[in-house]
């Protein structure tokens, strides 16, 4: 691991994918791509705030919102470089900026807002937290983008696409929450869960870029509902909006940029008359 003291507290480092990070296309899966901005992230915090900053039995970092890009496939058997830099922060939020490289390629952008949780609850950042981020960028973070789609989070009922998950043990971190990563695989679940009832006649399909707003991590036994929806056709993409409810309430609700590709040239190719049928059937 290496440091960069410029402005803006850069750090950075190396990650190796593993093979179990593959997906049937064989490169790095879009759920475990976002793991490795997570990884990034608390190995960041770690070289920040010290060898326990992963774990917190008082305030816990958590993500409010994460807009992740990924521009290129990644794949196993090649490191991959990463760079954390801190945005902004104020008393109540931190933004943090992690990019990853593979092969001299940006892979990954991922840009999150920080809260600060205790006993679920939000609250400001503790004092040595916001010192210690603001000693590295003296500017607040950038406002959230708006995103539109929260507006769907009110009623879950909307949603063409609905299926129940069960919780697993493995969906808990080590401070006994539901996890961002677990969160994250759910909102890919529910993406799985309408894109099997489209026939891509041939095309390819990737995701280009995911927008999750994260409402609670409060863990529970009883199953997760996962809703999806068709909220944007355009020429070559369109959007899937779904969520992730529990009977805490609202886990999270998300905005997924899908791209229909050649699967001769992994470029983007028109969606064709069928498959726009298929996905306003699917439209919210």
């Amino acid at each position: 691991m290496t440091t960069d003291t410029q402005p803006g507290a850069v750090f950075r480092g190396t990650l190796t994918p593993r093979y179990t990070d593959q997906d049937t296309w064989r490169h790095v899966n879009n759920s475990r791509a976002y793991q490795l901005h997570i990884e990034a992230r608390m190995q960041a915090l770690v070289h920040r705030f010290g060898p326990d900053a992963w774990f917190s039995d008082a305030e816990r970092l958590r993500p409010l919102r994460a807009i992740t890009q990924f521009r290129e496939m990644s794949f196993y058997g090649n490191d991959i470089g990463f760079e954390v830099e801190v945005l902004g922060c104020d008393r109540d939020t931190v933004q943090l900026r992690t990019q990853l490289h593979q092969n001299d390629q940006l892979v990954g952008i991922q840009d999150v807002w920080l809260g600060a949780f205790l006993n679920h609850e939000r609250v400001a950042l503790p004092d040595d937290l916001f010192s210690g981020f603001r000693s590295g960028v003296d500017a607040a973070p950038a406002a959230l983008p708006d995103e539109g789609y929260s507006q769907y989070a009110d009623d879950f009922s909307r949603f063409p696409v609905q299926r129940e998950l069960t919780p697993r043990y493995a969906d808990l971190d080590a401070d006994s929450q539901r996890s961002e990563a677990a969160i994250a695989r759910y909102m890919e679940q529910a993406r799985f869960g309408t894109l099997r009832e489209v026939d891509l006649g041939g095309k390819g399909l990737l995701i280009a870029a995911l927008d999750v707003t994260f409402g609670h991590y409060r863990p529970s036994s009883t199953p997760v509902n996962l809703v999806t929806g068709v909220s944007h056709i355009g020429n070559t993409s369109f959007h899937l909006t779904g969520g992730a409810e529990s009977r805490h309430g609202v886990h999270a609700i998300a905005n997924s940029v899908m791209v229909i590709v050649d699967l001769s040239t992994n470029r983007p190719t028109p969606i064709t008359d069928e498959i726009r049928q298929q996905l306003e059937r699917l439209s919210l």
